[in-house]
Formats: structure tokens, C-alpha cells, sequence
């Protein structure tokens, strides 16, 4: 006897197999992990119903809202000190993902995934969701184009004979988006251009480095943080440990 959240998820009839097959893939491989993930800055999973042939429903933990996404709208920016709460409680999510046996890269963190609930902030939405297996630190990106673009690194957008390789680091370049983008009320990158043109033009693949607005005001320490998040060599960029242990929240512990 208690609010739940139900998602539905509507298969079209007219849709290629392939749209079909990748769609189930999809929304079964979220069942099958946000099912286990057991965390207080995470949405819990509790069921799956079949509705008909072309139709299932999830029955997820509900939250207040709104979500991060419909806040910006709202208020354009957010003062450093909340923005700072709200990084720190997602990061702990990533932090648990990152711990979990098998290791979870989200791979779609971004404001509309980010969920407020009596105080706290929850990541929702594991549809895209990437799994390490055991000793793994990497995996093969075979849904490359799939994703909101102004949210991944540079990585994700190479072009070779083969699929690129992603780590956990995906999730912490999305992490420095959101927010730069909760402190000055724009993206970093690709500001104000549609997903197209981000692909078309490689917006991303030429952000060599993220500049910083004279205002609002905001403390070199989170400019810092922000930086160390988006660096655009996935090798030198902060990992999911050093961006949860960063010096920037020990005021926080």
C-alpha cells in the first residue's frame, strides 16, 4: 500500500524489428539492474508488468519531482552552495555504481535524470546503461549516436573502423556539465545547438577546454572541480573515485 511510479513503455507496431529488438533490449536491461541497485540517491525498481503484446509497465519508487531539468527552467541558476549539495548526492549514486558488482556506467546522466524527493536528489532512468564485467574497466560503446550529446565527452563521438572504448568516465564529464550548467544557466558546450548540429559540426570533438563566464560569481575551488571533470584526454580526466574523494567537498564529510 504504497506510491509507486508507473512507466510505461509502448512499443510502436509500425517499427522496424530492429527498433523493436533494441527497444526491449533496452528497457529489459534497466529491469534487470535498477532491480538490484539498492540506494538512497538512486530510483528503486520494485516490478515489471506486462500490459499487452506491444506494452509493459515498471513499477518504480515515486519521487516529489521536479526534476533537475524543470528547476533550471525554473530558475535559470542555482547559488554554488545548493548546486554543490545536489553534485555531491549524485556523485554518491556514481560512487555506489561505480563500487556494484558488476560495475554500472549510466551513460545518460543528465538534468532530466536527476530527480528531487523530500530533500535528496535520485538518479532515474538506466535505459542506457553500459555493464563492466568482472576485472573490466572498460567496454565496447556499440550504441555510439545513442544519448543526449551536450552530456558526453569527446570519446563517445570518435569516428575509427572500430567502436570506441568508454570507461566510467562518462559519467564524471556529465557530471562537470550539469554542473556548470546549474551555476551559469548554459551548457559548456554546444550552448543553445541542436543535437544535429553538434554531430554535424563536431561541436564536442573541439572542446579542447571549457571556459568559465565572468559571472555569477563562483569560487575557484568549483571552477577547479569543474575543469579536472572536463578534460577532454579521457586519460587525464578525474575518475569516479577522485571526483567523489575531490578536496572540494571534504567540508561536506
Amino acid at each position: 500500500m504504497r506510491e509507486v511510479a508507473c512507466k510505461i513503455h509502448q512499443i510502436n507496431p509500425n517499427w522496424s524489428e530492429t527498433s523493436k529488438e533494441n527497444y526491449i533490449k533496452h528497457a529489459l536491461r534497466e529491469n534487470q539492474i535498477q532491480t538490484e541497485l539498492v540506494h538512497p540517491n538512486i530510483v528503486k525498481l520494485y516490478a515489471s508488468v506486462e500490459i499487452d503484446q506491444n506494452s509493459f509497465c515498471t513499477v518504480l519508487e515515486y519521487c516529489e519531482g521536479p526534476d533537475l531539468s524543470q528547476y533550471l527552467k525554473r530558475y535559470k541558476c542555482i547559488p554554488e552552495k545548493e548546486a554543490k549539495i545536489i553534485i555531491r548526492q549524485t556523485l554518491n549514486g556514481l560512487k555506489y555504481l561505480n563500487d556494484f558488482k558488476p560495475r554500472v556506467i549510466h551513460y545518460d546522466l543528465k538534468p532530466q535524470n536527476i530527480i528531487f524527493h523530500k530533500g535528496e536528489v535520485k538518479i532515474s532512468d538506466f535505459g542506457l546503461c553500459k555493464i563492466l564485467n568482472d576485472n573490466e574497466s572498460r567496454c565496447e560503446l556499440t550504441s555510439q549516436g545513442v544519448g543526449t550529446y551536450w552530456y558526453l565527452p569527446p570519446e563517445t563521438f570518435e569516428v575509427g573502423e572500430e567502436a570506441p572504448s568508454i570507461s566510467s568516465k562518462v559519467d564524471v564529464w556529465a557530471i562537470g556539465v550539469i554542473f556548470f550548467e546549474m551555476l551559469y544557466g548554459q551548457k559548456p558546450f554546444g550552448n543553445n545547438i541542436s543535437q544535429d548540429k553538434i554531430l554535424k559540426d563536431q561541436i564536442i570533438l573541439k572542446s579542447k577546454k571549457v571556459i568559465f563566464p565572468d559571472k555569477p560569481a563562483v569560487s575557484k575551488e568549483a571552477k577547479d572541480f569543474i575543469a579536472k571533470c572536463l578534460v577532454y584526454n579521457e586519460r587525464d580526466r578525474y575518475d569516479v573515485e577522485q571526483a567523489y574523494s575531490s578536496p572540494y567537498f571534504s567540508r561536506m564529510l
